[in-house]
């Protein structure tokens, strides 16, 4: 989880039992607490806190915000080449709507070194275009009651190929709608964990972890949020998809088979991503080209190497960055590159020198480059 942002999103219903809403929350607080332990950060939206039918709050941002404001700055074991920690999204009308009782959590955030606020366009209200600048954020989405909003971003976490990891919580919804948001998507979830999340191996089966991650009134919620916690240690890294020649017949092959299995391998593994490479390890599709562009289309970054300058390989590139994914370019020196090499910064090797040299020159490279915004925001 560490360098990970986790997105926490839902709500309750007004009419929801206070003793379950005030449950909620101390979980919330527990979740908070032991996703910040282990490295991660958090992504959360900002605005008004409408209060139930008890008085409870029916939204779990401010009891999110309220841990961040009281842990220390900057938050132990991020990365420090990877931008913000905490993000909070919020429209600026939202920010209008700040409670007065929360107006020093509210200052107490933005005051952090590690705080980051994201305002929408003036004039911008739309809880989707709002969702949409989460999901750009967000690494792992945690959905935690809520309806259609929560249900839509589902949909939008899993397009991107990031993990979502429902809870099953009898919450109901701020705005009375939706198909039972978190509840719905955790029976979803359970008859097919591979679309939502996957875990590393040897972690044991998704759906025998998932079907215990359900908030009750008489349930130990500190308890329930350890498990969800190791859980989400547990999630398998984001894929470095490989885009690189694979014809062993071309003069470049065992250098360029060198360079990944010596220095762009071990570089990823160390930044926390899982190497997907055509034709090492068993395919899931049954057409390649298709295994292809799926795995480059949820890919949480793209190693792209142009040696040889294989149409093939030029074609995965521009899907990539049309598809906005985080992507890093090398080539071998003396590679006549097909773009400018200062438009698209490009690490230029050589088969020389030590591992250990090669593996720093490169995971040198890659921390500055592997975290560009995309071409088109």
């Amino acid at each position: 989880m560490r360098g990970l942002r986790v997105h926490l999103t839902g709500s309750a219903a007004k009419s929801c039992d206070g003793a379950l809403l005030r449950t909620a929350h101390t979980f919330v607080q527990s979740l908070v607490k032991g996703v910040v332990a282990k490295g991660a950060g958090l992504v959360v939206g900002a605005g008004s806190e409408p209060q139930g039918d008890t008085g409870e709050p029916c939204i779990f941002d401010w009891t999110a915000l309220q841990v961040i404001a009281e842990a220390r700055d900057p938050g132990p074991e991020w990365p420090t080449l990877r931008p913000e920690r905490f993000v909070a999204v919020a429209s600026q009308r939202g920010l209008e709507k700040v409670p007065d009782q929360r107006l020093d959590v509210w200052k107490r955030c933005r005051n952090r070194s590690d705080f980051r606020l994201e305002v929408a366009p003036p004039g911008w209200r739309m809880a989707g275009i709002i969702r949409e600048r989460q999901l750009l954020r967000g690494d792992i989405l945690v959905a935690f009651g809520g309806g259609a909003g929560v249900e839509h971003l589902a949909e939008r976490y899993r397009d991107e190929g990031k993990p979502v990891v429902p809870i099953y919580a009898e919450l109901g919804a701020l705005n009375n709608d939706g198909n039972g948001g978190s509840r719905f998507l955790h029976e979803r979830a359970l008859s097919d964990p591979d679309a939502f999340f996957r875990l590393r191996d040897g972690a044991g089966s998704a759906a025998a972890r998932l079907s215990s991650i359900r908030l009750r009134q008489d349930g130990d919620s500190k308890e329930l949020a350890e498990e969800l916690v190791q859980l989400l240690v547990d999630l398998r890294s984001p894929s470095a998809f490989y885009v690189r020649l694979l014809a062993t017949d071309d003069q470049n092959y065992p250098e360029v088979e060198r360079f990944f299995r010596t220095v762009v391998d071990p570089v990823a593994a160390d930044r926390g991503f899982t190497p997907k490479e055509m034709g090492r390890g068993n395919p899931e599709r049954a057409f390649m080209n298709v295994e292809i562009f799926e795995a480059l289309h949820r890919a949480g970054l793209v190693v792209v190497d142009v040696t040889g300058v294989r149409p093939s390989c030029m074609m995965e590139l521009g899907y990539a960055l049309a598809r906005r994914r985080r992507v890093v370019i090398s080539a071998k020196r003396g590679t006549t590159l097909p773009f400018d090499e200062d438009k698209l910064p490009t690490f230029l090797w050589e088969d020389v020198g030590t591992p250990a040299d090669r593996i720093r020159s490169y995971g040198d490279w890659f921390d500055r480059y592997s975290e560009l915004p995309p071409l088109v925001e």
